[in-house]
């Protein structure tokens, strides 16, 4: 049982949490309604990151425009392992799909170009949740290149796609 010193605590905690969250809210819709370059403030915090997290979660609050010019640094962001890649990846396939299908390709050929098997990896996992052909199209690359890292990514992917679709001819068959 809780003496009253720790619930008197705890309620205390609990109000710096509320009182917190609606600072944060009012600052929130400060800087969306005031500032005047939002793009960029929120560009030049994507690569640090102690701030990378919350750009990410204000890009929500963006115009789609605004979101899709960020998208070769999401893309990049989203090719390695850090703290952030599942909200960045959120932030990226909350973009429409005909879009993202037109533009992914060149947004990642940066990263690819010089990418080891990390870059194929990571992009290899934001692919198969946008679109089975595309992810097919990295695939083969994959399978294709001179490092046996990224070869091998390549077929740990392939298997993927294999088990999906079995996956999803079951699912419609019953």
């Amino acid at each position: 049982m809780f003496s009253q010193q720790q619930t008197s605590q705890n309620i205390d905690l609990w109000q710096l949490v509320v009182t917190r969250e609606w600072d944060y809210i009012q600052s929130r819709q400060a800087f969306l309604n005031s500032c005047t370059d939002r793009v960029e403030m929120l560009q030049k915090a994507l690569q640090n990151p102690r701030e990378r997290g919350t750009a990410l979660r204000l890009l929500f609050y963006l115009t789609l425009p605004e979101r899709q010019h960020l998208f070769n640094d999401l893309v990049a962001l989203a090719s390695v392992s850090h703290s952030d890649i599942e909200l960045c990846r959120e932030v990226i396939l909350s973009l429409p799909k005909s879009w993202l299908l037109n533009n992914i390709e060149n947004g990642a050929e940066e990263v690819l170009a010089d990418g080891a098997d990390e870059e194929y990896r990571r992009l290899l996992e934001l692919y198969i949740n946008i679109d089975d052909h595309l992810t097919e199209r990295l695939v083969k690359r994959a399978l294709k290149h001179e490092d046996a890292d990224i070869r091998e990514a390549g077929e740990d992917f392939q298997k993927y796609l294999k088990l999906k679709r079995f996956n999803r001819s079951i699912k419609n068959n019953t």
